[in-house]
């Protein structure tokens, strides 16, 4: 099925989604489970994968793809699955026929032919947000599509044995990474014609004729598969949180629990778990709790301040996406105040009082 034509104006006329193949054993990584579920600075492995896609606006859903007899996912994430979180518990024996199946999945829920998937390894929980918009950006207009990946700069070796065989050319090679982006009907076609053995999507469409773009990635995009990449994962991410220490969290007061889980998903926070009647939430080195229980009096004299290294950006996506009128709340754009700081005030659906605010420059974080 094909989509109508859109506005010649639209930057983006097709939509795109994330699929996460969530459906491996993760044997390698030497584990008691399935390393998607491995614990990293707090939180499953999993979860940092889907919150950095969570922060890709562009993105109109992301499908995470499981086992039939997955067990382990909703204890992870409770609650992940709401407008733009989809979840389909189809996935095959090998990656191709997860991705296939996920691909299926998204037409069921009314993706079309020349919408974009994203395939994203849900092993690689370092991914940026703003590799993955560099990623739209460049295959947007191209014909074929094409994959984050990193040009080899070390000397590759060819080996059996334990023994080195020969030394290969690094020339013009390049480390292949996620996401891989291409149109629906283009990758259904050619993951159906390159069988189960491919290990990744772009291999499918090389094999189906077609040359797919290389979009420069980091480094720190690795595919965690090894027992040392998950002590090197853990250390990068507790840097970027700001490292551990001492922590102090207010209970946030919630009128309606699962409303208010959903209106700090979508303002920008990461579940951390929801048991009975609490649930932590986490951005950056901040978390709250949130708690089943509310009191008109209480709730309308709560107040929270949170700092943000971009308040702009922050607004103008919580603006895009309609979080106001979504949810029903009071919501104000940023502005200058008279004790010197810029920032926004929104008050959630149970009445409390955020102010938002730019972080000055050389704050220490």
């Amino acid at each position: 099925m094909s989509r109508p034509a859109t506005a010649p104006d639209d930057p983006t006329p097709s939509r795109c989604f994330a699929l996460v193949p969530c459906a491996g054993s993760g044997s390698r990584a030497g584990g008691a489970g399935p390393k998607q579920y491995a614990v990293l600075a707090g939180l499953p492995m999993v979860a940092h994968t889907l919150a950095a896609l969570r922060a890709v606006r562009r993105l109109h859903a992301t499908l995470v793809v499981l086992a039939p007899d997955d067990a382990g996912f909703d204890a992870a994430l409770p609650g992940f699955a709401g407008e733009r979180s989809w979840l389909a518990r189809t996935g095959g024996r090998s990656r191709a026929e997860s991705v296939a199946a996920g691909l299926a999945a998204l037409r069921e829920r009314g993706a079309c032919d020349d919408d974009w998937v994203l395939v994203h390894d849900a092993a690689r929980c370092l991914v940026r947000a703003d590799a993955v918009d560099r990623l739209i950006d460049a295959c947007t207009g191209h014909p074929v599509g094409g994959l984050l990946a990193l040009p080899i700069a070390d000397t590759l070796k060819q080996g059996a044995e334990g023994q080195v065989l020969a030394t290969v050319d690094r020339d013009g090679k390049w480390a292949a990474q996620t996401p891989q982006m291409f149109r629906l009907a283009l990758l259904e076609a050619a993951l159906a014609a390159a069988g189960s053995g491919v290990t990744d999507e772009s291999g499918a469409v090389e094999a189906a004729g077609h040359r797919p773009l290389l979009v420069r990635g980091e480094l720190d995009n690795f595919k965690l598969t090894w027992p040392g990449d998950f002590a090197l994962a853990e250390r990068l991410l507790r840097c970027r949180d700001g490292g551990g220490g001492a922590e102090v969290r207010a209970f946030v007061p919630a009128r309606n629990f699962a409303l208010s889980q959903r209106f700090y998903r979508d303002l920008g926070f990461q579940p951390e778990f929801s048991h009975d009647d609490l649930a932590g939430f986490t951005m950056g080195g901040s978390a709250f709790f949130l708690q089943n229980f509310f009191v008109a009096e209480h709730a309308a004299n709560f107040m929270m301040y949170l700092d943000l290294d971009d308040l702009d950006a922050f607004w103008r996506r919580i603006d895009g996406d309609g979080l106001a009128a979504r949810y029903g709340i009071r919501c104000e754009p940023p502005a200058p105040r008279p004790w010197g700081r810029v920032d926004m005030t929104l008050t959630d659906p149970s009445g409390v009082l955020w102010r938002i605010a730019q972080r000055p420059v050389g704050a220490v974080r």
